[in-house]
């Protein structure tokens, strides 16, 4: 079951450019960012994905991007081991 979210703005339009992050649960995302992708047309929009991880790295969540947010360009993502997170500025800078 997808969870609902609140607050959330009425469309995307004035993005052209996502960075999307999220834990790695199980090799996949949380429910409630697929919810997120399912809300909005993505639709040329490009999402950066990046996520926390515990040894999984993204895993297969970059294709789920691209399955769910249909239309939009998915970038090479990042992972960041989470207990790494803390030492991980310069990585993100390269990344970024």
């Amino acid at each position: 079951a997808r969870p609902e979210l609140v607050n959330l703005p009425t469309n995307l339009n004035a993005y052209d450019e996502i960075y999307l992050g999220y834990p790695n649960y199980c090799g996949t995302m949380p429910m409630a960012v697929y919810t997120f992708l399912e809300t909005y047309d993505f639709s040329g929009k490009i999402i950066h994905p990046f996520c926390t991880h515990e040894g999984s790295g993204l895993s297969h969540t970059e294709d789920d991007i691209r399955k769910t947010a249909k239309g939009a360009i998915v970038e090479e993502g990042l992972a960041i081991h989470g207990s790494s997170v803390d030492n991980s500025k310069s990585l993100i800078e390269g990344w970024l």
